[in-house]
């Protein structure tokens, strides 16, 4: 891409700039300076060493080869504890009242409160058909039962 006569010719700073970051390779640096820079290096020789030393440091990063380490015990003892979850409030009660023998008891304690309540509720009288005094007592406020009003 040819740069256009409004914009300034490519200055010795940004050529420096371009071959720090892009490295040597006129393949990698950006397509709109790059002719410029072509033309700039045929008559600097301060870049064309700047060049040479971007190009030594291009083929040292392309002969690196980082070494993997495949260690699994190393990753595995570098994580953190794991803690026991929280468990659920009815699996909490449950084990409170079915551990051992102690929990036969606790239930059939709990149970038997609604054991004589049942057995209460079936051996009394069976209800008339007159509601009245239980609509006054459950949709009327305490204070409106209380006073003699």
């Amino acid at each position: 891409m040819k740069r256009s006569p409004s914009q300034p010719p490519l200055s010795l700073t940004r050529a420096k700039e371009i071959l720090n970051a892009y490295g040597a390779e006129p393949e990698r640096w950006p397509e709109e300076e790059r002719g410029d820079l072509l033309q700039l290096l045929a008559r600097s020789p301060e870049l064309q060493a700047l060049r040479e030393t971007a190009s030594q440091l291009d083929d040292l990063l392309d002969e690196w080869q980082p070494e993997v380490i495949n260690h699994t015990d190393i990753l595995v003892g570098s994580l953190p504890a794991q803690t026991q979850p929280k468990q659920h409030w009815a699996n909490q009660l449950a084990a409170i009242f079915l551990s051992g023998l102690l929990g036969w008891r606790q239930a059939a304690l709990a149970a038997a409160p609604l054991a004589l309540g049942f057995i209460w509720g079936l051996s009394g009288e069976p209800p008339s058909d007159d509601w009245s005094e239980a609509e006054f007592l459950i949709f009327n406020s305490p204070m409106k039962v209380l006073s003699d009003e």
